[in-house]
């Protein structure tokens, strides 16, 4: 409650707070009772006529205004219409025209004011439970607001709210200051009366999708009952119950009460009631406050400016329909006896404040006031503080994009305080600085327009923290318009999840946090940037895992089309994914487990639908989802018994049709076209020869006739083979003594079979294939043939996981700083650096090293100029990794310094292992200087360097820093020491000393630079040995011919947790001719060469189906000279 002691100059009053009436924590409040509510206490509301029947019509020519009896020349002045001129002159006329032929449905003091008529709504009773009276003892009135409250309460009798009261309850009163800061507002404090009341559990409408409906309109209109509560009459049987004592007497309200707690439900319902027929096209009531929707667009022109009405070129077209439906609104609540406020009404704006959202033609934006109470927050001086501003920030997340990623160090800091002293550092502060600085930079987000054929983009993303996600519309100009931000966190459990599973998990959570925004939209997309869900989706299995399997189940609930987005493209949904929880967040609704259990009830019935004895119709059929059918085809196929056809000869045993008791998946399994002839598959000999004699035991079986040409012991010896078959029905089966007789399938069906087995479900192994035909079905030879098929699928083919090893090759050294190896080592971003770029020369391992804000080509083109080139001089080979940047890299020195001849090895991670070894090392040796602390680690790194130049290599006996400068490093403990490396200088030495001390420490130079090569050569030997007894089992060189079809693994997807779902192996691509240092160059299938050049150990032989060379004459029109030139290396290696 606030409390006025004296008046100011300009009439105002100052307040004192009393937080125990005006602010009220929840468990204080005092709550209704839960009970059912006797028939005589029922509200009955009623439409006697039509309220539109002598609705009058607006001019299209508006006339100047004159005064009414109620909207005078004075109140049209304070009624601040077109402020911002927003309307043209004729659409200001129109409005001062609606108003004043409306007149009476507004009121601008007391004595206008409105009460519903019975006609319409019956006086409310107040449902109670049996209670004794209670008698609450009165405020004391401040002497300064004793005048101000005796006129209110006069105001109040005149106009019928208040009457005289005997009765003998008494209820406290007291009063709150309006929004205008100047007037007093009665609140009664009925709380006695509340713990007794039954409770209406109607509720208004939820703030946040309620106020996204009136978003992305061309205007609006905003008004409000003029004192709603006092318009809606009481029972008398009721008024006792909110008798109070005032200064005037005792009186008891004769209107439901501000304070009385089912208030609120009885005016949202009046009001509801009475413009049911608005809504929601024109209206959706909020208790008493009633905003109008202007329509969805301005009707703007092709060439600018708006379309206007035909009769007045003044009136824009959507100004006027928006005029026509808030005068239709007005009308219908003034015939109901209802009034709104003059003061408050906002009549065709283009902008308004609903329910706490600033609604825009654009979109939703936050509140200004609401802004600037964030931009003037306080450097908070404790953790309260902290949770306080990130829960008023996170009011508004939904309007922040990558809100997680810069309040992480702020919700850090709460979960760090709770166990440390709180410290608000540099880093949080800038945090807290960036958010206010985002606050007033938000985009106006829009709500789905469900009538639009544009594509609605759920973006989702998952990280170990939580899923974040971005709800947006495509609209008509083609741009992407954001709808909402959303993120939901894990709890401890959840984050321990892998990370395939943890991003099927975060879409299905996704999709459930958005299901009644996504639900009847025309398009919905879903972008993800792990392409290995769609593999997930697309092919359940059914058996390993059946928690995946229900969210999978849960998913397909939705229509939508998967869409794979790049990771550098998905920033947004990525940040927000990062975001930890806020101590100000909801607690969301997790049960997703019951959510899937009721929604996807139909659909578990589709996958069960195998094993109703129920027969299917046409009816149903079409009812099956396309994306159930992969859950549904493997449990039919899995779980089915072997397919029965019809009684027919058996010669027509290939024709014959599938019985009507298999499930229509079976059915189009089995009936599915083969593209292929069973005559491609290679069969041998001894095979073809069983195939022969199987025909015969068919046709002896069904007629008893004794083959042409068997004879005694042939004879016999077929009589042994037969007894091992037997016809049933007209079919073929083979016995089992376990009773599982299995199936005889005759050519034409056998790839059919093979490709259902393996293609569609799953495409498993030879084991797990030929188990399960054979289970069922059985033919000669049999698992040949599904060897064969397994080799030759290309979709196992490309995503084998298997790894071969070349015959290792020893390369002579080069000189000292003619070959350097180069690579980049990410590390935690720190200090604004994210990587290293780390060369290592070729003979002396001597590590040249740079940090790098970023991995670009100029970057790199710079380190390889001013560390290597300028230092060393030129440089004949460089080894990398072939990347993209360090391609560019060439083309910068190219382009910025003219240096062309410096020639890039094919990318060979075995051959770049000179640097990549020594990764571990200095990253290690980094994080160890740093003392663990990754945000360290850019401080430490050039004594890392220092120390990896300076120590002695166990391949050569030397340190790299020897090698190229002749001398052994001094360090601190020599000087100290004064040992013989750095001996004591007692006098100054002359120029003449000085050049004969530094000739002795290099006359060795030479020697020592020869026994270098030799010792590292050496060492290269010994470890080519050590890999091929390592490696002896998966050591293999192919050699592939020219014309070779060959497939290359994506070796840089290798440890890629984001490339899961991305092929191991990609081609098949053709061998054009190996070059002399053992790479291939290869070409696509329509002849085009690569540029690149493929390490050995990276190709497989890709095995087709159709078996043929392909000639390279036929693929490419270079000569022979040419080719020679792609493949002449010129640096000799000495193979093993």
């Amino acid at each position: 409650m606030e409390v006025s002691l004296d008046p100011e100059k300009d009439g105002s009053y100052s307040f004192v707070e009393f937080d125990s009436f005006k602010y009220k924590k929840v468990a204080n409040r005092v709550k209704p009772v839960s009970a059912p509510l006797p028939p005589e206490f029922r509200i009955e509301r009623r439409i006697p006529e039509d309220p539109l029947a002598d609705l009058p019509s607006l001019p299209t020519h508006p006339p100047d205004f004159s005064p009414g009896e109620r909207y005078t020349q004075e109140r049209k002045e304070t009624m601040n219409v077109n402020p911002n001129g927003f309307l043209s002159t004729e659409e200001e006329k129109l409005v001062h025209h609606l108003i004043k032929t409306c007149e009476d449905g507004f009121a601008w003091d007391e004595s206008e004011k409105g009460i519903f008529s019975s006609d319409y709504l019956n006086p409310v009773r107040i449902p109670t439970l049996d209670h004794n009276v209670w008698i609450k003892s009165n405020i004391p009135i401040p002497r300064g607001l004793q005048p101000k409250i005796i006129k209110i309460l006069k105001e109040k009798q005149a106009a019928g709210v208040i009457e005289p009261s005997n009765a003998a309850y008494r209820s406290q009163w007291f009063w709150v200051l309006k929004k205008d800061g100047k007037s007093l507002r009665i609140v009664h404090n009925l709380q006695p009366l509340n713990a007794v009341t039954i409770k209406d559990s109607a509720v208004p409408p939820t703030v946040e999708p309620y106020a996204e409906s009136f978003a992305g309109r061309a205007c609006y209109s905003v008004l409000d009952l003029f004192v709603g509560f006092d318009q809606r009459e009481l029972h008398p049987d009721s008024r006792d119950l909110t008798t109070f004592q005032s200064p005037l007497g005792t009186f008891r309200l004769t209107r439901i009460p501000m304070g009385y707690t089912n208030s609120q439900q009885v005016q949202h319902g009046d009001l509801t009631f009475i413009l049911q027929d608005e809504i929601p096209e024109v209206t959706m009531p909020f208790v008493d406050d009633v905003p109008v929707r202007g329509p969805a667009t301005r009707y703007e022109l092709p060439g600018g400016g708006f379309e206007t009405i035909p009769e007045n070129p003044g009136i824009r077209r959507f100004v006027w329909e928006h005029v026509q439906d808030v005068m239709r609104v007005i009308w219908r609540v003034k015939k109901a006896g209802g009034t709104f406020s003059g003061p408050k009404a906002q009549i065709c704006v283009p902008e308004a404040v609903i329910v706490g959202h600033l609604c825009t033609y654009e979109g939703r934006r936050p509140l200004p006031d609401r802004v600037q109470k964030i931009i003037d927050w306080p450097i908070p001086r404790d953790l309260t503080g902290v949770r306080g501003f990130l829960g008023t920030v996170g009011t508004m997340r939904m309007f922040i994009k990558d809100y997680a990623v810069h309040s992480e160090p702020l919700v850090r800091l709460t979960r760090r305080a709770k166990a440390k002293e709180f410290i608000f550092g540099p880093e949080e502060l800038e945090a807290m600085e960036k958010i206010k600085v985002l606050v007033t930079q938000c985009p106006a987000i829009r709500p789905i327009d469900y009538d639009s054929d544009g594509e609605v983009i759920l973006a989702v993303d998952s990280s170990h923290i939580a899923v974040g996600y971005i709800l947006s519309q495509n609209g008509n100009d083609g741009l992407r318009y954001p709808s909402r931000f959303g993120s939901i966190t894990w709890n401890d459990r959840e984050r321990r999840y892998s990370q395939a599973k943890i991003e099927l998990f975060g879409l299905l959570r996704a999709l459930k946090d958005v299901r009644i925004y996504i639900i009847a939209v025309k398009k919905l997309v879903v972008e993800v940037d792990a392409r290995y869900i769609k593999g997930m989706i697309n092919n359940p299995d059914i058996q390993p895992n059946a928690t995946i399997n229900r969210w999978i189940a849960g998913i397909l609930l939705f229509d939508f089309e998967l869409r794979h987005v790049p990771a550098r493209h998905h920033g947004a949904a990525d940040g927000l994914s990062r975001r930890e929880q806020s101590p100000n967040d909801p607690v969301l609704d997790d049960d997703y487990d019951q959510w899937i259990d009721e929604a996807n009830a139909f659909a578990i019935e589709l996958t069960n639908w195998g094993h109703s004895p129920l027969r299917y119709s046409h009816e149903i059929t079409p009812l099956v989802s396309p994306r159930l059918a992969p859950i549904a085809t493997y449990v039919s196929f899995a779980l089915e018994s072997a397919p029965q056809l019809e009684s027919a000869p058996l010669t027509t045993l290939e024709s014959a049709p599938l019985a009507s008791t298999v499930s229509p998946a079976v059915s189009v399994l089995q009936n599915s076209p083969t593209t292929r002839e069973y005559a491609s598959v290679p069969r041998s000999e001894k095979a073809i020869a069983k195939d022969q004699r199987l025909r015969d035991v068919g046709n002896y079986l069904s007629t008893l006739s004794r083959p042409v040409g068997l004879t005694g012991e042939g004879f016999a010896k077929f009589l042994r083979f037969a007894l091992n078959f037997f016809v049933l029905d007209g079919r073929l089966f083979r016995k089992e003594r376990n009773g599982r007789h299995q199936l005889v399938i005759p050519q034409s069906r056998r790839l059919s079979l093979i490709q259902q087995a393996h293609d569609e479900l799953g495409h498993k192994g030879v084991f797990t294939v030929s188990t399960r035909l054979l289970t069922r079905f059985w033919w000669p030879h049999l698992l040949e043939d599904v060897k064969w098929w397994v080799r030759t699928c290309h979709e196992c083919q490309v995503r084998n996981t298997a790894r071969i090893h070349i015959p290792p090759t020893v390369a002579s050294p080069f000189s000292l700083f003619r070959k350097f190896y180069i690579d980049t080592m990410f590390l935690p971003p720190s200090h604004g650096f994210t990587c290293i770029v780390h060369a290592r020369c070729s003979l002396s391992s001597y590590p040249e090293w740079r940090m790098l804000r970023v991995e670009n080509a100029r970057s790199l083109g710079s380190f390889i100029f001013e560390d290597i080139l300028c230092r060393y001089g030129m440089v004949e080979e460089i080894v990398c990794d072939n990347g993209p940047p360090y391609t560019a890299a060439l083309d910068y020195l190219k382009e910025r310094y003219g240096i062309c001849n410096i020639r890039i090895s094919p990318y060979n991670s075995q051959a770049n292992g000179p640097v990549e070894r020594r990764h571990y090392d200095v990253r290690e040796a980094i994080m160890k200087a740093a003392q663990g602390s990754e945000k360290d680690w850019p401080l430490v790194a050039a004594s890392v360097f220092w120390a990896e130049r300076v120590t002695i290599q166990k391949s050569t006996g030397y340190s790299p820093y020897y090698i190229a400068h002749g001398i052994e490093p001094i360090f601190p403990f020599d000087l100290a020491e004064a040992t013989l490396i750095a001996p004591r200088v007692t006098s100054t030495m002359s120029t003449g000393d000085l050049i004969a001390y530094r000739a002795i420490q290099l006359q060795r130079r030479q020697e020592d630079l020869d026994k270098v090569k030799a010792s590292l050569h050496k060492a290269r030997i010994a470890s080519a040995r050590q890999y091929e007894e390592r490696f002896r089992a998966t050591i293999k060189d192919f050699n592939f011919s020219p014309g070779s079809l060959v497939l290359v693994r994506n070796s840089r997807f290798d440890s890629s947790v984001g490339s899961k779902a991305k092929p191991r192996y990609h081609g098949p691509l053709i061998v054009v001719r190996r070059t002399t240092g053992g790479s291939y160059i290869l070409s696509e299938l329509d002849g085009s060469i690569s540029r690149l050049r493929y390490a050995a150990y990276r190709l497989l032989p890709y095995h087709p189906r159709d078996i043929r060379q392909i000639p390279v004459s036929s693929i490419t029109d270079k000569s022979n000279n040419e080719l020679d030139n792609l493949t002449r290396d010129r640096e000799p290696n000495i193979d093993l």
